[in-house]
């Protein structure tokens, strides 16, 4: 699968998934990656076994400046996710998965180009 998007962005944005995983996760929590093609997108997938989002940034995840209590970050990670991936053309969620723990997905059309 080929995506035409920007590669420093695009790096950017996975590191900024993993490093709130790591940051936010407890030890011994598992972390997953998926990426597969689907009907003309790229779908990027990472999900753990955690607690999940805190219930009062869940909502908000993606907004600037909206991070959880005991984080120590400043709240831009996931805006950033975000505005990456509205530039490529695609979308940004996040949801519950099955055990409980957060999963961000990520939708990149791949024929994406970066809007400027």
């Amino acid at each position: 699968m080929i995506v035409n998007a920007d590669a420093a962005l695009i790096s950017r944005v996975l590191s900024n998934l993993i490093e709130n995983e790591i940051a936010h996760l407890p030890p011994g929590c598992r972390i997953g990656v998926r990426l597969r093609a689907i009907e003309g997108f790229a779908e990027l997938v990472v999900d753990d076994n955690g607690p999940g989002f805190p219930p009062e940034i869940y909502a908000r995840a993606f907004e600037r400046f909206v991070k959880g209590a005991t984080s120590h970050g400043h709240g831009l990670g996931l805006a950033f996710v975000r505005a990456v991936v509205r530039a490529h053309g695609g979308t940004a969620t996040i949801s519950t998965g099955a055990t409980g723990g957060a999963v961000i997905t990520l939708l990149i059309p791949q024929n994406a180009t970066h809007a400027a």
